[in-house]
């Protein structure tokens, strides 16, 4: 992302004029030990640990293979007749559901596992060889891995600063609306974008040869099976926009209007549906506060962490880090876009003379 000193401008008032219950430092305290005991169990059971990471790459592959070329036989016979009605139906649900895979696994594969290196631990020839795989599974949804690990990792360091690699804590809604644009996740409509750079690099060569390679591949498979208009309406119309379209949800709402301190400075969505649906499943991103409060945790101890953490929250606490069930991200969000935009022009309006 670039660097945007307005919006950190805007956070910094943003922040000053609104109160906040920040943790206590017993909270802390409370929050580390327990973070530092899932850290130890972790350390001590590697093994385990790359296990449950390759069952779900297993998982995820597995998955997208059987929505590819299985459930398309679900609305539409195999070279025979259907209605447009049926096609459509067919390819928004296999498209989507293919999209938001792909949104799974790249975002599993770029934060886990290229920034954080925490899918297979590269110690060892075995481990080295399993973290290169792991960590670049993302070229397959376009994702570039070298550039993101070095925003996010410059995130966590240099949280709420002019530092931050992906600052995020007041984003102006134009710029994020303009991640509507068709294809604008491959088009620099916007540069509210962290899963590949502006330009076309050699890395992001790479990616853009290999999930275009992968997506061809099925796409032909597809096109064999059920026509082109299916395979056309499934690859270029809901692949690249759904999983896109969460995963700019997704980081609109995780910091957007929250203090600039790493501590204070996330929202936990939580493993419930809006959780797994914008988070991209469990071993993405639902639990973000948590990875900020203890960022070596794996995804799994991260959510083990969240059911910790809420316990210890008091009623004003949990309204600010967490959302309600059912409505609450809904509600998030249109109070992230009524309330950013209600403060920029109120910005706006006070510089005006």
């Amino acid at each position: 992302m670039n660097s945007h000193p307005e919006e950190l401008a805007l956070a910094r008032a943003y922040s000053r004029s609104q109160p906040f219950e920040e943790l206590s430092q017993v909270q802390v305290n409370q929050i580390m030990d327990r973070g530092r005991a899932l850290h130890k169990w972790f350390k001590a059971h590697k093994i385990f640990h790359c296990a449950i990471g390759l069952v779900v790459i297993v998982f995820l592959l597995g998955a997208d293979y059987l929505v590819l070329m299985r459930m398309p036989r679900l609305f539409l016979p195999a070279r025979g007749t259907f209605s447009w009605g049926l096609l459509l139906l067919g390819s928004c649900v296999v498209g989507s559901l293919h999209s938001y895979l792909m949104y799974s696994l790249g975002v599993y594969s770029l934060h886990e596992g290229a920034a954080h290196r925490a899918i297979f631990p590269p110690e060892g020839p075995l481990g080295r060889f399993g973290h290169a795989i792991a960590a670049n599974l993302c070229r397959f949804t376009a994702g570039e891995p070298e550039f993101y690990s070095s925003h996010h990792m410059a995130h966590h360091a240099r949280f709420g600063t002019e530092e931050d690699g992906e600052f995020l804590n007041f984003v102006v809604p134009r710029r994020y609306w303009m991640t509507f644009f068709p294809l604008a996740a491959f088009i620099n409509f916007s540069d509210f974008v962290i899963h590949r750079p502006p330009t076309y690099t050699r890395s992001r060569l790479l990616s853009a040869f290999l999930s275009s390679s992968y997506n061809a591949v099925y796409g032909y498979f597809l096109y064999r099976a059920f026509g082109l208009a299916f395979t056309l309406l499934t690859m270029l119309v809901f692949l690249p926009h759904v999983g896109f379209y969460l995963d700019r949800l997704r980081q609109f709402t995780e910091h957007n209007l929250m203090p600039l301190d790493n501590r204070n400075g996330s929202r936990s969505f939580g493993v419930g549906f809006w959780g797994l649906l914008v988070g991209g499943g469990p071993w993405g991103s639902p639990c973000h506060w948590e990875h900020h409060l203890v960022a070596s945790l794996p995804w799994y101890q991260q959510l083990i962490l969240h059911r910790y953490v809420v316990k210890l929250l008091t009623p004003r606490q949990r309204e600010q880090f967490l959302i309600e069930p059912v409505i609450g991200f809904p509600k998030l969000w249109w109070r992230l876009i009524r309330d950013s935009r209600s403060f920029l022009q109120q910005s706006v309006t006070a510089r005006v003379p």
